[in-house]
């Protein structure tokens, strides 16, 4: 069987670094994004400038087709050609509404080279720049240039990384990626100022999240992870709360299990280099049960119950949760 890394692992970390908050704030914020790479990496660039151009309202561009690529390097150099066709695509624009992502398998080579000089280029020249690579880049690269790194070793673990980080992009900026189940052509969960072209239907959760009926969402400190000092050192110090272990296993019977903890918010420090979304992830997998949970957030997520040791729950009782409060 084809070895993909631990890839929903790997992935998980990413998008719950600080590294990828950041560029998510930064493609928030952009009106233009240029994807570029090579090889395998150039068909995802430009399979990602086509579907963030049509799902999102900004302006995406990637350089894509062989005329203008043997072009640039006939006038310039391999090295250098895609810096001029960042230099070229942006003439005119204002530079800090601009964001280069640089994507890349190998960090060593004369095509890594190629894209950390348009990378340099593009933060030398007041855009916002991101490498997306399998391994870190350590020389020649420019101090701003924001690098998400994969830690992965094949090729098409990264690809396949890299393009769903692209779907990422378009989910975190509150535009929706379609379903293939209901050919959906919704465009953004907030209105474009065009109608919709998706038949909408009486159901609870938007259309291609039917799946999500299930969730059952469970806190992590004080309800699975005992939280008895608190803060403490950061770490995932405490044992299972009594039964916690049973629950989950019992309940991922019948049930899409997520964890949620204000620990995995991207903009907690790191506690001994990891962040808390590895931490949770550690410890849930130290005590056996990492592998009945669908997922680790650090949102609210979608679900039918929360099973939280700080709620109160409401049932239409302000007048209760005011003196409660009080």
């Amino acid at each position: 069987m084809l070895d993909i890394e631990d890839f929903e692992r790997k992935y998980n970390a990413i998008v719950n670094s600080e590294q990828f908050a950041q560029l998510q704030e930064t493609y928030n914020k952009a009106k233009y994004v240029f994807f570029f790479g090579h090889g395998g990496n150039m068909g995802v660039a430009e399979h990602a400038a086509i579907d963030h151009s049509r799902l999102t309202d900004k302006n995406v561009f990637a350089p894509g087709g062989g005329v203008i690529v043997t072009s640039i390097q006939g006038d310039t150099s391999f090295n250098d050609w895609i810096m001029n066709w960042l230099d070229i695509r942006t003439r005119g624009l204002d530079k800090s509404e601009c964001l280069a992502i640089g994507i890349s398998c190998s960090t060593n080579g004369i095509s890594s080279d190629c894209l950390s000089t348009a990378l340099n280029w593009a933060a030398e020249n007041g855009m916002q720049a991101c490498l997306w690579a399998a391994q870190p880049k350590e020389k020649g690269i420019h101090p701003q240039v924001n690098q998400i790194i994969q830690h992965t070793k094949y090729y098409h673990t990264s690809e396949i990384i890299s393009l769903t980080m692209t779907y990422e992009l378009i989910h975190g900026a509150g535009f929706m990626c379609p379903a293939i189940s209901t050919k959906a052509q919704q465009r953004r969960f907030e209105k474009l100022g065009i109608e919709s072209e998706v038949e909408t239907h009486n159901q609870h959760v938007p259309p291609g999240m039917e799946t999500q009926l299930n969730n059952l969402a469970i806190d992590f400190d004080g309800v699975i992870h005992n939280f008895d000092k608190g803060w403490h050192d950061g770490t995932c110090y405490g044992d299972p709360l009594p039964g916690a272990l049973d629950a989950i296993r019992t309940l991922a019977e019948d049930w899409n299990i997520i964890v949620f903890s204000a620990k995995v918010r991207p903009d907690r420090p790191l506690v001994g280099g990891k962040t808390g979304y590895e931490l949770v992830d550690e410890w849930l997998q130290d005590h056996g049960v990492r592998d009945l949970v669908a997922e680790i957030t650090h949102e609210k997520p979608r679900a039918q119950h929360y099973i939280d040791d700080k709620a109160i729950e409401f049932t239409n009782n302000w007048t209760e949760i005011l003196e409660r409060l009080q």
